[in-house]
């Protein structure tokens, strides 16, 4: 291994550290707080509101918000740690690592939860008060870079549209 192609190396590895560390912070840290009328005031975390959501019955919306927001982007971190450590050695499995990171890069919807979570914020004004903590911020920064890593592990490859 050459002397770029190692330092490449660590820089995606060092890319997929950071960006698994954000998303997995920002799952747990609080994301937002609500006030309505002085009198209801709760703090969420996207783990906190998942546990909320199952502890309340509410089967359908955990699925969904845990499918999309949690269990996708551990999947697509796992898949991206198999490229960036080199521990597929066999090439046809290798290929088929990079299919399911694409696919799986076409179906996680974290993006579109942190500005699903945004547009609520604004939109949410004139019925509560709504207050944005770091969570958001941090889980955001992991979505990015989690995207960054993604398109680097992607772009030594020639995939045809499926």
């Amino acid at each position: 291994m050459n002397r770029a192609s190692n330092a490449g190396s660590r820089f995606a590895f060092l890319l997929w550290f950071t960006s698994s560390l954000l998303l997995v912070v920002g799952m747990v840290l609080p994301m937002f707080s609500f006030h309505k009328f002085y009198i209801f005031n709760d703090t969420f975390s996207l783990l906190g509101s998942v546990t909320y959501l199952l502890q309340e019955g509410e089967f359908f919306l955990f699925l969904i918000l845990f499918a999309f927001s949690i269990a996708l982007p551990l999947y697509k971190m796992g898949l991206s740690l198999l490229l960036v450590s080199h521990a597929i050695k066999d090439p046809e499995r290798k290929i088929k690592t990079v299919k399911q990171l694409v696919m799986v890069g076409k179906w996680s919807m974290t993006d579109v939860f942190v500005i699903a979570v945004l547009a609520a914020t604004v939109k949410l004004g004139m019925i509560a008060t709504i207050e944005v903590h770091a969570g958001l911020y941090v889980f955001g920064a992991g979505v990015i870079t989690s995207m960054l890593l993604v398109h680097r592990l992607l772009s030594g490859y020639e995939l045809k549209p499926v």
